[in-house]
């Protein structure tokens, strides 16, 4: 799907996801699955044997799926259904599988407590990998269907217009944070200094690069911020994201400030925002700047002077 196609699907798999609950949850996880993997094995229950302690097999990589959509998400309850549906896998499927992957309905994400469960379980069954499931990797796997397929999946059209107001879910609290912070008590020790060279290397206006370089004062707490997040995963996903976004970006116009504007209706939506807000979007997008997520280094041979000349 385009830019815009994408954020126009956030808000509608959000209200989706809060309807989805059960069995209605689970048929549209395996439909997406079909239409996405081919080869997913869907499995449906059957009889006195159920499913097997199984919602669904990719063969070529062995992963075995397991399903949980319940109307309220509870940690206690998720938790008691992760480790039940596990034991059955290992009961019931052993040798079929090397990674269990938990797929669920909450659309907060994972809670710190599943979280932790997760790396118990881990700890004991060193020999298998376990994945979670959820809306954002949904997001994110929809994102690169074509259109046609994600509408018929979701059954309602997309809407049409550009003007998309959600953001990125999972960076709210990052932004909140970040929005109530004051450089007055900032770090100063940055995770790493950026580049000159790099800055002047991305084209940006030289007003960018200066905001840029003020919201780098907010580096290290960003970093600080993922490092105490009890999902260590966390980062890296989102940096990936962004990798993802701004590679699409940087091919879809060769205008890097165009670019760095459609980074940051990817992370906050389109909405009006206030000076805080502002701030806080400014230094996301300087830290990922700063850990080279986005915007490339300049070439080891690359020479400003010569680079004009050229132009």
């Amino acid at each position: 799907m385009e830019f815009y196609e994408r954020l126009a699907l956030r808000p509608v798999l959000w209200a989706h996801l809060h309807d989805y609950t059960g069995n209605s949850f689970e048929n549209f996880f395996q439909d997406f699955m079909v239409l996405s993997f081919p080869g997913f094995v869907d499995v449906r229950t059957h009889g006195n044997l159920g499913d097997m302690s199984s919602d669904g097999l990719t063969l070529h990589d062995g992963r075995l799926y397991a399903c949980y959509a319940p109307e309220t998400p509870d940690a206690k309850a998720t938790i008691q259904k992760f480790n039940k549906d596990f034991a059955g896998a290992l009961e019931k499927r052993s040798g079929q599988f090397m990674i269990f992957v938990f797929v669920h309905n909450d659309v907060r994400g994972t809670h710190p407590e599943i979280s932790v469960a997760l790396a118990n379980t881990k700890k004991i069954h060193q020999t298998l990998e376990f994945e979670m499931f959820g809306m954002r990797r949904l997001r994110d796997a929809l994102g690169k269907m074509d259109r046609a397929d994600v509408e018929s999946l979701l059954k309602i059209p997309l809407p049409l217009q550009h003007d998309v107001a959600m953001g990125l879910p999972e960076m709210e609290e990052l932004l909140s944070f970040l929005s109530t912070q004051r450089t007055s008590v900032l770090d100063s020790n940055l995770i790493e200094p950026v580049s000159a060279q790099k800055l002047r290397y991305s084209k940006l206006s030289e007003e960018t690069q200066t905001e840029l370089r003020d919201g780098m004062k907010y580096s290290s707490l960003i970093d600080n911020f993922y490092r105490e997040r009890i999902d260590v995963t966390e980062r890296d996903e989102v940096a990936t994201r962004f990798h993802t976004e701004y590679l699409d970006a940087a091919q879809a116009t060769p205008d890097a400030e165009e670019v760095l504007l459609r980074l940051r209706v990817f992370l906050a939506g389109s909405r009006m925002t206030t000076a805080t807000s502002y701030r806080a979007q400014t230094a996301v997008l300087s830290y990922f700047f700063q850990t080279c997520d986005i915007f490339d280094n300049a070439p080891a041979n690359w020479n400003e002077e010569i680079a004009k000349v050229m132009a």
